[in-house]
Order: C-alpha cells, then sequence, then structure tokens
C-alpha cells in the first residue's frame, strides 16, 4: 500500500506516530556533491539551526491554527475522510485541538485522525521532543547541495539516523540560508513500524509566519502489504502568534569576525 506525509521548531511533534495511524484504516476493520560551492560545512550549518530553533522555541509564547486532513485510502475497499480542526500551542508544550468539522469514513476520522491528535500531544513531551528531534545526537548531517531558487538559497543535506527510531527518519532536508530554519523535509522513517508497512514517503514543508518557521503542508503516501495504498494530506494555515521576544541572530557578526572584519 503507499502513503503520502509532509515537523519551525516544533516539526518533531509524532513524526512517524502518523504512519501507525494510516495502517489502522488501510488493514481490514552516494550522496552527491554540492553543485555550487557552500559557504559552510555541515556540522556549521546544523550548529545554527539548533541555535536559531532555540531562540524561535524560546520567543514563541502561543499561536493558534486551523489545519485541514485529507485522506484517501485505496484499501479492499475505499475510504476517504476530511477533518478541519482548530490548534491552539502554549509554551513550553500545551496543545490543544478543537474539531470544527469532519465527514466521511467514520473509521478513518475516529482510527486516524483522532489518533494522530493524540499521537501529536504526546510527542510534545519533553523526552519525545529530544528523541526527534534534528540535531547531531540523533543524526549525521552530510551536505549534498547547495541551491540558489528565486533570490533564496538552500543548503541541502543528507540525514542519516544514528539509531532505528521510530520517532526518526532517513532522508534530505533544506535549509534556509538566511534564517537557518528547515524549511523542507523528504524521506521515509527509520524504522518500518509495522510488517504491514511496504514502504512510506513523505514531504514536509514549513511557511515563514513573522519570526517563525511553521508547518505548512505534509504529504505522506504508505504502500501497505496485500492490502492497498493511502494518501494522506495535512495543510496548515490561518496562523495568530503571540511573541514574546525579538530574535537576534549574530551570524552577520560571527561571519565579519571571522574573514577579519
Amino acid at each position: 500500500m503507499t502513503i503520502r506525509f509532509s515537523h519551525d521548531w516544533t516539526f518533531y511533534a509524532g513524526r512517524f506516530l502518523p504512519t501507525l495511524a494510516l495502517l489502522a484504516a488501510c488493514i481490514p476493520a552516494l550522496a552527491q556533491q554540492p553543485n555550487v560551492s557552500a559557504p559552510l560545512s555541515a556540522d556549521e550549518v546544523l550548529r545554527r539551526v539548533v541555535q536559531m530553533n532555540e531562540q524561535r522555541s524560546d520567543a514563541l509564547e502561543s499561536y493558534s491554527s486551523i489545519r485541514s486532513y485529507h485522506l484517501e485510502c485505496h484499501c479492499l475497499s475505499h475510504k476517504n475522510a476530511d477533518m478541519v480542526v482548530r490548534a491552539d500551542y502554549e509554551a513550553p508544550n500545551k496543545k490543544v485541538f478543537t474539531i470544527v468539522s469532519e465527514s466521511g469514513s467514520g473509521t478513518v476520522r475516529s482510527r486516524v485522525f483522532k489518533k494522530l491528535l493524540e499521537a501529536e500531544q504526546e510527542s510534545m513531551r519533553e523526552e519525545n521532543q529530544q528523541r526527534s528531534a534534528i540535531t547531531p545526537q540523533n543524526y549525521a548531517f552530510q551536505l549534498t547541495d547547495y541551491q540558489k531558487i528565486g533570490g533564496n538559497e538552500f543548503y541541502v543535506l543528507e540525514a542519516r539516523p544514528l539509531t532505528k527510531n521510530k520517532f526518526l527518519f532517513k532522508g534530505r532536508i533544506w535549509v534556509d540560508a538566511k534564517d537557518y530554519a528547515i524549511t523542507q523535509v523528504e524521506g521515509e522513517p527509520a524504522a518500518n513500524p509495522s510488517w504491514w508497512t511496504v514502504k512510506t514517503d513523505f514531504t514536509r514543508s514549513y511557511q515563514k509566519i513573522g519570526s517563525f518557521w511553521l508547518p505548512e503542508s505534509n504529504e505522506s503516501e504508505t504502500k501497505v502489504r496485500i492490502f492497498g495504498s493511502a494518501v494522506l494530506s495535512i495543510k496548515y494555515g490561518e496562523y495568530q502568534i503571540t511573541q514574546t521576544q525579538n530574535l537576534n541572530p549574530i551570524f552577520d557578526v560571527e561571519e565579519k569576525f571571522s574573514n577579519g572584519q
């Protein structure tokens, strides 16, 4: 069977628990060398990403958003469902979800969408955020490309998990060269969550809202043994943010001193 997904600083939340939830609906009941010379090494890029993630986390007091879930399950019997949810976040680790509307398969809504919300709340626990964070403690990184697209510049890094942990993935990340924020992630889970899962591929993208990079979309496609495939799409928008302090990157100053200016 086949499933699509698309975690700003909170993109760690419940990264691969969605795969397990999708299964509940679908089962019946060599790295490239950079093409452009990159100014920084992979280690330095990740150092800055971690530092800026910490600053953004400290500065974000609360936010609300509206997200839309849609699932198409091409299984033994075709199923689809939709759900619109309001999410309210309060620092440091509280999320409250309110269902605005829902339609389609009751099985999908109860066994997939609502399980996803429960998993996301669980993932907010500090120990789970640490286990899923995109950091050198969880991954080995290699710079594979440096891209200039539409006036923006991005570091592209291969991310290889250091352990076969269900919270981790193997794939690539795109890092904005100005904000040192992860703008896109593509890959597959580091560990197969179930014998039923043949393969899962996901793409997750982020958008800049004020000073923060927050989820924009999550597309995942999972192929499940025997039963078919499922495609999950989550769209995020209508953000309302409360910010407690201004972000103050120091990298420009560091670069001037390192260049002897």
